[in-house]
């Protein structure tokens, strides 16, 4: 059966001398693996370049049910990118959020919001002008929602600290180590409320930046049991500290 979707490429592995697999997490089958013969090929009617990473496609597969690679009858990119290619910031963004997504992204079902806003967000990085060093910690936050734990309520006078177990924030320090001190807490009651509209607005140094930024890995790694080691994270610390 032929279907019609729309896909963001997650990684191209090769297959043999010709031929490439990709993941892509589709619109209407969630992660999906694709064969492609002959992809390397001068004259191949799907060329393997066609799949950079995070790139926004447009398809029309071949869906066979219980099949593990399926295979694709037409590709074409629905967005080009063309500033991330050229901004290294940008850029460094884009592999950081790529290693989350192949981390997270491990189910074959439809799943409709969390495509949107994937689709939205890659819209958003390719789109923005400047003042965009802070996107990446806003989508760790607003991709945990998608997840199933996004941290609830806020910092308080009553409520100071934040448990990353429980994903919450609580008047008093709970009894395990996985929680925030008051000025934790208060920076990552900020950032949670920021978007990708009113970014701009977030004013954070370079230690506050990479001090989110080990916050939210840890809270990702509490929460995901196939989270495993970052790499990307290290660059992301340099670039924008």
């Amino acid at each position: 059966m032929i279907c019609k979707t729309r896909g963001i490429v997650l990684r191209t592995v090769n297959y043999s001398d010709t031929s490439i697999i990709v993941k892509i997490y589709t619109e209407e089958f969630g992660v999906q693996n694709y064969l492609i013969k002959g992809a390397k090929r001068k004259n191949a009617s799907i060329k393997a370049n066609l799949f950079r990473p995070l790139l926004l496609l447009d398809l029309a597969v071949y869906k066979k049910e219980k099949k593990k690679l399926q295979t694709l009858k037409e590709v074409s990119v629905e967005i080009y990118f063309t500033s991330i290619p050229e901004d290294p910031a940008k850029t460094s963004i884009l592999f950081f959020l790529n290693e989350i997504l192949l981390k997270c992204l491990q189910e074959e079902e439809k799943n409709p919001e969390l495509f949107l806003f994937l689709h939205e967000s890659m819209q958003t990085l390719e789109s923005a002008e400047k003042n965009f060093v802070n996107f990446y910690l806003i989508f760790l936050v607003r991709f945990s929602r998608h997840l199933g734990f996004y941290p609830q309520g806020s910092f308080s006078k009553t409520t100071p600290y934040f448990d990353l177990q429980e994903g919450l924030f609580m008047n008093q320090e709970p009894l395990h180590p996985d929680f925030l001190g008051k000025e934790s807490s208060k920076l990552l009651s900020k950032l949670i409320f920021c978007n990708y509209y009113s970014m701009e607005n977030l004013i954070l140094s370079g230690k506050e930046r990479k001090n989110l930024l080990d916050i939210l890995l840890h809270f990702y790694h509490l929460h995901l049991s196939n989270m495993g080691s970052m790499v990307s994270h290290k660059v992301m610390g340099q670039v924008f500290a």
